[in-house]
């Protein structure tokens, strides 16, 4: 069992040990075929398609199939981007036609095509708040009021589709085109048919609305939160732990895990499942290296211990 060395006031450790620890107790949470993920892609399609289903037969409410649309949307992107970090296989590599499988059966839920977005996503690490090179830099803009926040979403979405095109199309191959080409087509190809075939109250709300709120909810949550307020771009600092109050912990599985995106930005091969252990495992190193833990809601500095009934090592 891994121990962890925790820095006391009586005594200091370098940045650069502090990080091969946290290193260390990360690579316990790696590897694996990550059959949670597999189950969460395996629900996540049947209950959109069930969605569309029962509401294009009349049996479910368009409110209904609209809360369902975006909870679903926003809960696919989970699959695709543990899918682009090849998360979903691990080190199991006989079995990385699983992991590409979930990645483009989700895809065209969250409407961003999966074989262009480790592109766009690994450059979004490797430039992490960085303006004009952070492509998801972009959504700092949500913090210009509601009507900033709306429109960052929309064009948050376009980079995620046009990334592509603009920085990887003239050095692509044939395939690796046909292949982008293909998911827009699919993405875009699906909805244009059920709003042509349908005939129900409310489809292009439960459609087009249902889908702009998941992704407003993933943009947010995912992106916007976790880096604001875009200052720093240094490892260990450029991404925020938000913890939940305590009486909220009874919906925090609905973040899946990204409430604690820092642990993300730091060890990306780490499934989102296990940021919550990690999370407690390496927090004295978080806290020694300046990583931002914050309240979800007060966005103030947490003081402490953020899991006081957690056990030290």
């Amino acid at each position: 069992m891994f121990t962890l060395i925790i820095p006391t006031r009586d005594s200091t450790m370098d940045a650069a040990a502090l990080n091969k620890q946290a290193i260390a107790c990360a690579k316990h949470y790696m590897g694996k075929t990550a059959w949670p993920t597999i189950l969460l892609t395996v629900a996540v399609v049947a209950a959109f398609i069930a969605t569309l289903t029962l509401f294009a037969n009349g049996t479910l409410p368009a409110w209904g199939a609209y809360l369902l649309v975006a909870v679903l949307t926003y809960m696919s992107y989970t699959p695709l981007h543990e899918a682009a970090h090849g998360n979903i296989h691990g080190q199991n590599d006989g079995r990385k036609w699983i992991n590409d499988l979930c990645g483009y059966l989700v895809a065209p839920i969250i409407a961003i095509p999966y074989a262009s977005h480790r592109i766009e996503h690994f450059t979004h690490h490797r430039y992490t708040n960085q303006p004009g090179k952070d492509p998801d830099f972009i959504i700092s803009g949500m913090q210009q009021g509601l009507l900033g926040l709306l429109a960052a979403g929309l064009r948050f979405q376009w980079v995620q589709n046009t990334f592509f095109v603009q920085h990887s199309w003239a050095t692509a191959s044939s395939k690796e085109r046909l292949i982008y080409c293909t998911e827009l087509a699919v993405s875009i190809g699906w909805r244009i048919a059920f709003l042509t075939m349908v005939d129900q109250p409310g489809t292009i709300a439960v459609l087009l609305l249902g889908y702009y709120t998941g992704g407003l909810f993933t943009a947010y949550w995912f992106a916007y939160r976790p880096h604001h307020p875009y200052k720093v771009s240094e490892r260990y600092r450029n991404t925020n732990s938000l913890i939940m109050p305590r009486w909220m912990k009874p919906l925090e599985w609905f973040w899946l895990g990204q409430n604690l995106h820092s642990i993300h930005h730091l060890f990306p091969r780490v499934p989102f499942y296990n940021y919550h252990a990690l999370h407690r495992d390496i927090e004295p190193v978080l806290q020694a290296q300046g990583t931002p833990i914050m309240g979800i809601f007060s966005r103030q500095p947490l003081a402490g211990n953020a899991y006081p009934s957690a056990k030290k090592p």
